[in-house]
């Protein structure tokens, strides 16, 4: 990584560039989101420095998706938000994005969640 003093111009074409190249990049990414949408799973993506964070948040009509989505998830910690609501943190692609997932209200207790995360075991038949 090249540091430049800070006293530099900025090159309005080379960040033109830069924004129309990040701009073809994420359609696909808009596309997908846009189909998990329609599915029952609202994303919303924070970019800064060396880190992306995403919250995902699952409506109750797709909680038959949840999981498949906590399975993909490294080092899934169950856990609950000020209001009550469970919600799963973990990461993904090399610990660089930051994962969060909302779970609809009342569609699981904190332990069957502990269990769908792989942080406690029970009996599979006892659950959902």
């Amino acid at each position: 990584m090249t540091i430049m003093p800070s006293d530099l111009p900025l090159n309005p074409t080379g960040l033109a560039e830069e924004f129309h190249d990040t701009v073809n990049q994420v359609f696909p990414l808009f596309q997908e989101v846009q189909g998990l949408a329609r599915h029952g799973v609202n994303v919303e993506f924070a970019v800064a420095p060396s880190v992306i964070v995403v919250t995902l948040t699952v409506t109750p009509t797709a909680t038959n998706i949840l999981p498949a989505l906590l399975a993909e998830i490294d080092d899934a910690r169950p856990g609950s938000l000020p209001g009550g609501q469970l919600v799963v943190t973990g990461s993904m692609c090399e610990r660089t994005v930051r994962l969060r997932v909302l779970i609809p209200q009342g569609w699981v207790t904190r332990e069957e969640l502990a269990v769908l995360t792989g942080t406690a075991t029970a009996d599979p038949s006892d659950l959902l």
